[in-house]
């Protein structure tokens, strides 16, 4: 399974090519999925204010499951935002890549690339 961050869906809501052809791709597969932290920043965007867009977004993050956070994905998160220094935010999604064994879909490989064991992906 492959965790997705927000950046690749802000990317694709945005209308870059290459996001879009991934996420098509994907969608496609069946193995994508995204934390509830993730569902959180995306709503937490000015765009939200717009009906239209926050449906948009709505209807992405449906054709993905979600990970929600449950009490050994927020453990694992305060070890990693107390171990790597990471935002909170960033610490839950990387918890929750870890916690499934699955492998977090990120361009933000400058944060991520500090938790050990950790499987990351770029994606374009």
């Amino acid at each position: 399974m492959r965790i997705i961050d927000s950046d690749i869906f802000i990317d694709s809501l945005r209308g870059v090519e290459k996001a879009e052809k991934w996420m098509k791709n994907t969608v496609k597969n069946g193995d994508g999925a995204f934390s509830a932290i993730t569902e959180t920043e995306l709503l937490s965007g000015k765009d939200c204010n717009n009906t239209e867009k926050r449906e948009s977004l709505l209807h992405l993050l449906a054709l993905f499951s979600k990970i929600s956070v449950d009490n050994p994905i927020a453990q694992i998160a305060g070890d990693f935002r107390r171990i790597y220094e990471i935002s909170i935010p960033d610490a839950i999604i990387a918890a929750s890549a870890f916690q499934t064994k699955s492998t977090l879909v990120t361009r933000n490989e400058k944060d991520f690339s500090k938790v050990e064991n950790l499987k990351i992906e770029i994606p374009y």
